[in-house]
């Protein structure tokens, strides 16, 4: 019985970790999607102006919500430790020691 407790709290505490789209991806996904609909509707007649709209909509979603979520992580980046690129360039010191003498024997 203990065990089923146990195993019971550490679901119900798994389900308190909230991992999701962030609020510009969210937000990226409906301008994106109200964006896409209007584009679409400029397109197509009749039935095929209800499809353009439809996939207008729907791709705009996907460009927006990409959009987003880049946003997304560009500003989560500082707490992360990771707020520049490796690829840094940092210049030389200005002081270089002599190089050693050799001497022959």
């Amino acid at each position: 019985m203990r065990d089923f407790v146990l195993g019971l709290a550490a679901l119900t505490l798994a389900g308190c970790v909230v991992v999701g789209p962030g609020p510009n991806q969210v937000g990226g996904s409906l301008a994106g999607a109200g964006a896409g609909a209007l584009l679409g509707s400029q397109i197509g007649a009749g039935s095929g102006n209800l499809a353009a709209i439809g996939a207008g909509a729907a791709l705009g979603a996907i460009i927006g919500g990409s959009l987003g979520e880049s946003v997304d992580r560009a500003n989560a980046a500082p707490y992360y430790g990771y707020a520049s690129p490796p690829y840094v360039y940092v210049p030389p010191p200005t002081y270089y020691p002599p190089p050693p003498r050799y001497y022959p024997y």
